[in-house]
C-alpha cells in the first residue's frame, strides 16, 4: 500500500456514538437478544424501531430499537 492510500483509509474511520437503552424483548430482565444484560446499545439518537414500534421484529434484532449495535461493531 502506498503512503497516500494509508492516509486515506485512516481518515475514513469515524467513531459511531451509541446510547445504552433497555431491551424491549425482556424489559431489562436479560435475554438472548441483549446477551443477558437487559440493555442494548443503539446508534444515537435512540429511536424505537419504525417497523414494529418497539414490539420486536427481525429488523430491530428483536430488541425493539432502531439501529442496534452489531455483534462485530
Amino acid at each position: 500500500m502506498a503512503d497516500t492510500e494509508m492516509s486515506k483509509t485512516s481518515e475514513n474511520t469515524e467513531q459511531t456514538e451509541y446510547d445504552t437503552v433497555t431491551c424491549h424483548a425482556c424489559d431489562g430482565a436479560g435475554c438472548v437478544y441483549c446477551n443477558k444484560t437487559g440493555s442494548v446499545e443503539v446508534k444515537k439518537p435512540a429511536k424505537l424501531c419504525p417497523k414494529c414500534g418497539g414490539d420486536c421484529c427481525i429488523y430491530c434484532g428483536y430488541t425493539g430499537w432502531e439501529n442496534p449495535r452489531g455483534k462485530y461493531d
